[in-house]
């Protein structure tokens, strides 16, 4: 269970873990790493103070095998990602991070955990926004309960509120090496990289339905941050680079207008706008703007 975990560099992180779990921080904050590794050490710190043979987790127990699934009833998950809409449609075990969900938190929180260990809650998607919901939870962890830990799950603390920073005992996990690439979304990088260059391609595969959901435009969106980010550090596209030899074609203004509009479209995924809609208009930004730099 949790392989996203391998490695002598996480085996230290699990060990240090281990030890933090006999008298247990009420906010942990791991940054760093893959989304998939932030959550499977989020589950590996819950297993900490859930399994029986706490705070050396064993990882075959039942208890251990629902964490790492996230089916464990005293885990609650929480992703400032999933809009409202889709969360009414679509409720899963990881819900939106919404001020009627903070409502229903607080209610929970005065019940007991369901088994003998602590409550769990992963806070995954959050920015630096101090909207109704910000605010509701800041208020939750102003009054600690000796029954509910909190993890707060981001690429890096500066893109959270402060003051959750603040109250966060944060957990470095290795930083991921930005040339590699998840197979799953070279589909999609190819796709935009020949729009970029031919201004067609991409709308098909986003008009389908259902075929864009918050998580993949999230991860599409990041795929562009580090593309352009290896060309912003001088680095040459090569030919497998498809994505960043595409972005290439903009001059030094127009990468300057990639980064906001890449930071504009990530906060619209977060606040519920279409995730389709958001890729095709940042999409149709940048082949206007790879245009105007080849003439």
């Amino acid at each position: 269970m949790l392989s996203a975990l391998a490695g002598t560099a996480f085996d230290r992180l699990k060990a240090a873990l281990g030890r933090l779990a006999q008298q247990p921080p009420q906010v942990m904050l791991f940054e760093g790493g893959s989304e998939v590794q932030r959550l499977a050490m989020a589950r590996y710190w819950a297993s900490c103070c859930n399994c029986p043979q706490s705070p050396a987790p064993c990882l075959v127990c039942q208890t251990c095998r629902q964490i790492a699934t996230g089916e464990y009833l005293d885990i609650l998950a929480y992703d400032g990602r999933i809009s409202n809409r889709e969360d009414e449609e679509n409720p899963g075990l990881v819900r939106a991070f919404s001020m009627e969900q903070v409502r229903e938190l607080k209610s929970r929180l005065r019940d007991v955990p369901h088994g003998s260990g602590r409550r769990v809650v992963m806070l995954m998607g959050l920015g630096q926004n101090r909207d109704e919901a910000a605010n509701a939870l800041l208020k939750v962890l102003e009054e600690p309960s000796p029954s509910t830990l909190f993890c707060l799950l981001a690429p890096q603390r500066e893109q959270l509120l402060p003051t959750l920073v603040s109250r966060s005992f944060c957990l470095t996990l290795p930083w991921p090496d930005h040339h590699v690439t998840d197979p799953a979304l070279a589909p999609w990088e190819e796709s935009l990289a020949t729009f970029l260059r031919q201004g067609s391609g991409l709308l098909d595969k986003t008009s389908a339905k259902g075929a864009v959901d918050a998580t993949l435009a999230g991860q599409i969106l990041l795929s562009c941050q580090k593309a352009l980010g290896r060309l912003l550090a001088g680095e040459s596209a090569g030919e497998s680079d498809v994505l960043a030899a595409a972005l290439s074609r903009l001059d030094a203004q127009g990468r300057a207008a990639c980064v906001r509009w890449l930071d504009e479209a990530q906060e619209m995924v977060r606040y519920g706008v279409t995730p389709a809609r958001v890729l095709e208009a940042l999409a149709m930004r940048l082949f206007v703007s790879c245009r105007s730099a080849g003439q």
